[in-house]
């Protein structure tokens, strides 16, 4: 398996305004069982229904929402998978079969590719070949992504072969307003993707988006931008390792609600977990629109402080 695809549970979150790398792993509450558990931020997703085109949605004062159905985005163009699909149900072969097939037959017949790499052997190195946009290793991880997911390769095609050209979209996105994305993530089992901005939605942003294959939510009035957040999320963290009362501790940031969740461990164990986070004097973040929430645990979290 060529690894440049990620596992199911991770394709969510692929590709991401905010890459921060948390301090450690969030470990268990005061008051849970003895298990290893994951602070999950629960967010209400933003329905679409009955809404088409662009056309703002009424959400939460002081926001914007705008709306690109799938219905009016683009379709993915794969012409030769098409090909194959037919090929794959009146042979009475399977898609992956016929797909590998083709992709050897390509790369017998394209330009030679250096093989006197170290290790080269034809047999196991898989065919250097892209067909319709997407490079033949994603289509191996695409198979294995099926089989872990109990989809048909098909359907793992439809909904994760853009993965490719969609990034390249989001990182226009990013490149074009670095000072404005809030952040970016698949939702929906990445049958749509949502993209915040500090401000309102700038229209180059909407036509950037219509090229994507998939529903996209625009929400502007976030108030606060990744680089905000990734500013704030260093600055808890700072003040953190410098206090003494802490012994472990984990941060991440949530681009959805502009928050620093941060999972403490004292050193001491406190009689009145509120008294002690009032007692870390956490500093006063520049933008108003990101807070803080702690959460004390009982339990080491992997990363000591220094």
């Amino acid at each position: 398996m060529s690894g440049r695809l990620l596992p199911a549970a991770r394709l969510a979150e692929m590709r991401t305004a905010v890459p921060v790398e948390p301090v450690g792993p969030v470990a268990r509450p005061f008051g849970m069982k003895r298990s290893r558990l994951t602070v999950i931020a629960v967010v209400t997703a933003l329905c679409a229904c009955g809404q088409a085109g662009a056309g703002p949605v009424p959400t939460a004062a002081g926001t914007e929402t705008i709306v690109l159905s799938r219905a009016d985005q683009p379709k993915a163009h794969r012409p030769t998978l098409e090909r194959l699909k037919r090929e794959a149900a009146s042979s009475g072969r399977s898609l992956e079969e016929v797909v590998r097939r083709y992709a050897t037959r390509m790369a017998a017949t394209s330009s030679p590719k250096p093989t006197d790499f170290e290790g080269y052997d034809p047999s196991v190195t898989d065919p250097d070949v892209t067909i319709d946009g997407i490079p033949y290793a994603e289509l191996i991880d695409l198979s294995t992504l099926a089989k872990s997911e109990g989809i048909t390769y098909e359907e793992a095609i439809d909904r994760f072969g853009s993965q490719s050209s969609n990034s390249r979209v989001i990182d226009q996105l990013s490149a074009e307003f670095p000072d404005e994305i809030s952040g970016v993530r698949y939702v929906d089992r990445q049958a749509g993707l949502r993209v915040g901005f500090k401000g309102p939605v700038p229209p180059r942003a909407v036509e950037l988006a219509r090229a994507l294959p998939l529903e996209v939510t625009l929400i502007g009035g976030k108030g606060f931008s990744a680089a905000e957040l990734r500013q704030a999320q260093d600055t808890v963290v700072s003040w953190l390792r410098s206090r003494p009362e802490v012994a472990t501790m984990t941060a991440r940031p949530d681009d959805e609600t502009g928050q620093v969740k941060v999972t403490v461990q004292p050193k001491v164990v406190p009689d009145d977990a509120e008294q002690f986070k009032r007692g870390l004097r956490l500093p006063r973040l520049d933008n108003p629109h990101i807070t803080v929430e702690v959460t004390l645990s009982a339990e080491p979290i992997d990363v000591q402080r220094e």
